[in-house]
């Protein structure tokens, strides 16, 4: 899929502090809604969660809008299922 370059510089934005705060959390299974709430509570997050997406920081999905570590190691999650992801 080809990416937007508009939507992938918004998603790589929050790249290093998503990573930084999912690393508490590295190989645990957690629903979409599960890493929203982290994310609502990170006070550098904070009303930005709307904008943040498991999906586009996966090393096994990728969409239009996806931050620049989709499909590279440097990604954060890996999708297990619609709505499922695996902590890297």
């Amino acid at each position: 899929m080809e990416k937007s370059p508009g939507w992938e510089a918004l998603a790589s934005k929050y790249h290093r502090k998503l990573k930084e705060v999912m690393a508490p959390h590295k190989k645990n299974v957690m629903q979409t809604a599960q890493i929203k709430k982290i994310i609502e509570h990170v006070p550098e997050l904070k009303g930005e969660a709307q904008w943040i997406f498991p999906s586009d920081h996966c090393v096994n999905h990728t969409n239009k809008g996806a931050c620049f570590c989709a499909e590279t190691d440097d990604a954060i999650f890996k999708q297990i299922a619609r709505g499922k992801y695996r902590v890297l």
